[in-house]
């Protein structure tokens, strides 16, 4: 017993050598050099350890294909195992109406698949044929519950939405209930930046992620119960979700709400480990330890690139003149509605999304939610996002 415990130890550590040395080759290959160790120091763990995590990621992954691909003749497979980007869909705005492959025939579609429930927190819902959908979806003996913002409750679609009996819950006070999710039969969530309005699906920049996946349903199942049972908003709401880590189709996700996960602490250990390069689009950009994060980067040779809402920018809170001086290259957006977008993409590699502004308020008193993907896949559509603003 003693040989074998002896044993053990030994091939744990050789693993762990291997797993250090061939992390800090993915180290040096991205451009970095021994002679920044002593400057990395104070990150290396975090940078070592997500090395490590891609490089296990690139064993398993092919080893959960060939699995997959041995599976007996007949057998089912498990509801997330899917092809890679079929899990997480993205889409963005604006798109056109009569496109079947845009923004809004994707979500029409979503809410379309229903067979049990639609359970939505929608910050704004404006967009007729939406409501037109949840009606008939209630209408077939649907489970439909709705949870907005008190500002726009007049707006007529929601009203209609009220008038065939789904039952609203309005969030009663100063600042935003903010969220833009909906989730589907317990299982299929929608969300992102985009509101359930004209402008948000066909004027302006906006993202949303279409995504299969229980568990993070049940996430956003119980920030909606909060909201629509318990009457919890902002920093009332309790840090209570299910699954803040996970993986969806082999893709490693985070998934926060604020006020309650500390959401900006999230965000910013993300941003302290970028080796290459910070791309962010912008509504709004006040937050100062957000931008101090990113300045940090740019000693370290760390390209940080953004784009911001042309209304939002010079302001005396926006922190895109600091930014510049610090060395940053910050554009400003050419769309003439809104550039919506709350995105920032690391190393081409992480995408950071969803309804929360880079502000004191997104993280101090709105309702909001956000994910961290961890996919060059879906990093590269956001990339492509980035490329196609107009400024």
């Amino acid at each position: 017993m003693r040989m074998l415990r002896s044993g053990c130890l030994r091939l744990a550590v050789i693993l762990t050598l291997i797993l250090v040395l061939a992390a800090l080759g993915l180290y040096l290959e991205r451009g970095n050099r021994i002679a920044d160790l002593p400057r990395h120091t104070g990150e290396l763990p975090a940078r070592l350890a997500r090395e490590s995590e891609t490089l296990l990621d690139g064993i398993v992954d092919p080893l959960r294909e060939l699995a997959t691909s041995r599976r007996p003749a007949g057998q089912t497979p498990a509801p997330e195992t899917m092809h890679d980007g079929e899990a997480i869909a993205v889409y963005f705005a604006p798109g056109v109406p009569d496109d079947p492959h845009g923004i809004e025939a994707a979500f029409l579609s979503f809410l379309e698949q229903a067979q049990t429930s639609i359970h939505a927190a929608f910050y704004d819902l404006d967009l007729a044929p939406a409501a037109d959908v949840l009606i008939r979806k209630r209408r077939q003996g649907v489970d439909v519950r709705l949870v907005t913002d008190s500002d726009y409750r007049r707006r007529e679609p929601l009203q209609a939405c009220i008038d065939a009996g789904i039952p609203v819950v309005f969030d009663e006070r100063g600042a935003l209930m903010h969220n833009k999710f909906c989730i589907v039969d317990g299982e299929h969530v929608w969300t992102g930046s985009t509101n359930v309005t004209f402008n948000g699906m066909r004027r302006n920049n906006n993202n949303a992620l279409r995504i299969s996946a229980p568990a993070l349903a049940r996430n956003y199942l119980v920030e909606f119960r909060e909201m629509f049972e318990l009457r919890r908003f902002g920093p009332s709401s309790p840090s209570d979700t299910p699954h803040p880590e996970l993986r969806i189709d082999g893709i490693r996700v985070e998934n926060y709400f604020a006020p309650e996960d500390d959401v900006a602490r999230e965000i910013i250990e993300e941003i302290n480990v970028a080796d290459r390069s910070i791309r962010f689009m912008a509504f709004v950009f006040t937050s100062q330890e957000i931008a101090d994060a990113m300045a940090r980067r740019i000693p370290y040779d760390v390209t940080v690139e953004g784009i911001v809402e042309t209304r939002s920018a010079g302001s005396a809170h926006s922190r895109d003149d600091y930014l510049r001086a610090a060395g940053a290259v910050v554009h400003l957006d050419a769309n003439p509605h809104t550039m919506h977008h709350k995105v920032i993409v690391i190393d081409a590699r992480t995408v950071v999304t969803g309804s929360y502004n880079f502000s004191k308020s997104a993280e101090e008193r709105n309702d909001e939610n956000v994910l961290i993907i961890h996919s060059p896949l879906v990093a590269r559509q956001f990339a492509d996002e980035f490329l196609r603003i107009p400024r």
